[in-house]
């Protein structure tokens, strides 16, 4: 080989390797400091940590509309604990009892002023560790309707402060609209913030204590299986027994995905369950905290579920329900749910959410049982990217602003006018954790599954009774500007693709540009005609086309 032909390859190397280091992600591991190697068995730990609120003050609803008003309703003021002096089971005073003002749980969803009355079921910060060698990741869900950035940060924070040794953690909201408000829109009144501040230092301190108790779980995973149903498969309707798009075009995630983790006894340590669908089945009149389908999913999980029909038999361990690609919007709203027994349910409300819930948890268990077995020396890895989203949304930079959304913004001068030179930012991130076949990449938000999936042929609507755009829509989207594939689910590597919706933040609807319209004269305060409520609930056009491109920059990126 020639001198000249040597140094031309050098050079081009050193130049490859230039790029590489330009582009390479914020955390990268294995690779970096404190998670240089991947290697030995695969190890997991799995814990479920109440974060159901400690402290609010129940109310009656005098005037039936499911809406507090101080001048209308009445307030229990018999404090955190709820318990009134002629109760059964009345400890005696506690916080906040006879001190005359009302203290609140502001529920997140659906609308202000709408406060909780009391607790149906629990919520959780569910974990699961996953470590091979060096590497020690851990996925978090909670039952919240979301969780800012800049709150797991201060979870990490904590996570480092007791030296856990946990390299990346992920968080995903199950998105629940019966939960507290955990990002300040909806307080008492439009502008004032749901959020507390005391509420939520409780939840990441449930987040930390489920990391830490699932690391104390760690154990050699002796059998790992990947698998995936078809939701469609198990209705003569189709998908449309367990959910519908309420948004056109019509494109519906039709995977319900587990990842079973079993120990060296055979016992379940853990399964991860993924699926896309807004926990909203209760409806807004609901006054009570629940998680809402999650509840009976993970219920069903664990433990099985008994029908007249037949029974199914639970895994054990600890059930994980990750959220996929929430936006457009995939719900249980406006639509019959019909039970293995024959039994249809149409209302919002808890026999539905049981059923819904209790039929995805089945197909959980499915999904698990006829899974791959996941190869023992499969790769554990994670990369992590931070990024700048800007704000258009003019109704969102003043909810900043004021403090109602708890949240800073970056790179603006609020004295100045906000434009082009002078354009909020919010600071966010994107990961892909991977294990063997399975990536898991993650949105800060509520995707729209066409974003992700394509599916503008109409192949993913999951049903002949659904169209792919409604005959009466008054403004249809204009498909002959739809983006071509290849689409963003190509680019992701593996036979199993799960899309992580509110992953590490939730910063609104991330819709599609083509199909961006906002009202002519109220931009954001009102929406377009047709389908168009999302746009009202995001940053703006440019949120799709940036996260799309920095997701394939970091799919796309190798040592």
């Amino acid at each position: 080989m020639s001198l000249l032909l040597i140094l031309s390859l050098a050079c081009k190397k050193d130049a490859a390797e230039d790029t590489a280091d330009l582009n390479r992600p914020d955390l990268v591991c294995p690779g970096d400091a404190g998670c240089e190697d991947a290697d030995g068995p695969l190890q997991a730990g799995a814990a479920a940590v109440s974060i159901t609120p400690q402290c609010f003050e129940s109310w009656t609803d005098l005037d039936g509309d499911k809406r507090y008003k101080v001048s209308k309703d009445q307030y229990a003021d018999c404090g955190c604990d709820r318990l009134c002096p002629d109760d059964d089971g009345y400890p005696g005073p506690d916080e906040g009892e006879g001190d005359g003002s009302f203290t609140p749980m502001w529920m997140g969803g659906f609308s202000v002023g709408h406060p909780a009355q009391g607790i149906h079921d629990e919520l959780w910060a569910r974990t699961v560790i996953l470590e091979r060698g060096s590497t020690r990741i851990a996925l978090v869900s909670v039952d919240l309707v979301g969780f800012f950035n800049e709150d797991v940060v201060k979870v990490r924070e904590a996570l480092e402060a007791e030296d856990l040794q946990v390299d990346h953690l992920l968080i995903s909201s199950t998105h629940t609209h019966e939960g507290p408000d955990t990002m300040g829109l909806w307080g008492k009144s439009f502008g004032k913030s749901g959020y507390q501040e005391f509420y939520v230092e409780q939840v990441r301190a449930g987040i930390t204590a489920s990391v830490r108790q699932a690391v104390s779980e760690l154990r050699p995973v002796s059998e790992a299986r990947l698998g995936a149903v078809q939701a469609a498969d198990y209705h003569p309707d189709g998908i449309a027994n367990v959910i519908r798009d309420t948004r056109d075009p019509v494109v519906i995630p039709q995977e319900v995905s587990s990842l079973w983790l079993k120990d060296e006894q055979g016992e379940t340590i853990a399964t991860v369950v993924h699926w896309a669908c807004h926990p909203e089945t209760l409806g807004d009149d609901n006054l009570l905290i629940s998680s809402d389908f999650a509840d009976s999913l993970r219920e069903t999980v664990e433990q099985g579920s008994t029908w007249d029909a037949y029974q199914t038999e639970g895994l054990g361990g600890v059930a994980i329900y990750m959220q996929g690609m929430v936006g457009g919007m995939m719900t249980t709203l406006r639509m019959d749910v019909e039970t293995p027994d024959g039994d249809i349910y149409s209302e919002a409300g808890f026999p539905k959410t049981e059923a819904v819930g209790t039929l995805l948890g089945e197909m959980a268990v499915e999904a698990a049982q006829g899974g791959e077995l996941l190869d023992p020396e499969a790769l554990l890895s994670v990369r992590a990217q931070s990024l700048k989203l800007p704000v258009i949304n003019s109704a969102f930079t003043a909810l900043f602003l004021i403090g109602t959304l708890p949240r800073t913004l970056y790179d603006y001068d609020p004295d100045e006018p906000a434009n082009s030179s002078n354009q909020p930012m919010v600071l966010t991130e994107i990961n892909l954790i991977q294990l063997g076949p399975l990536s898991m990449l993650t949105m800060p938000g509520e995707i729209l599954p066409e974003a992700v999936l394509g599916g503008y042929d109409g192949s993913l609507t999951g049903t002949p009774l659904y169209d792919l755009v409604q005959a009466d829509n008054p403004n249809p989207p204009a498909l002959d500007l739809a983006p071509e594939a290849p689409y963003l689910i190509e680019a992701i590597p593996g036979s199993h693709r799960w899309v992580i919706g509110l992953g590490n933040d939730e910063l609104g609807y991330i819709i599609p540009s083509y199909n961006f319209e906002t009202h002519p004269d109220t931009p954001y305060l009102d929406e377009a005609e047709g389908h168009h409520y999302e746009e009202t609930n995001s940053l703006g056009p440019d949120t799709e086309p940036i996260l799309t491109d920095a997701a394939k920059a970091l799919l796309s990126w190798s040592p």
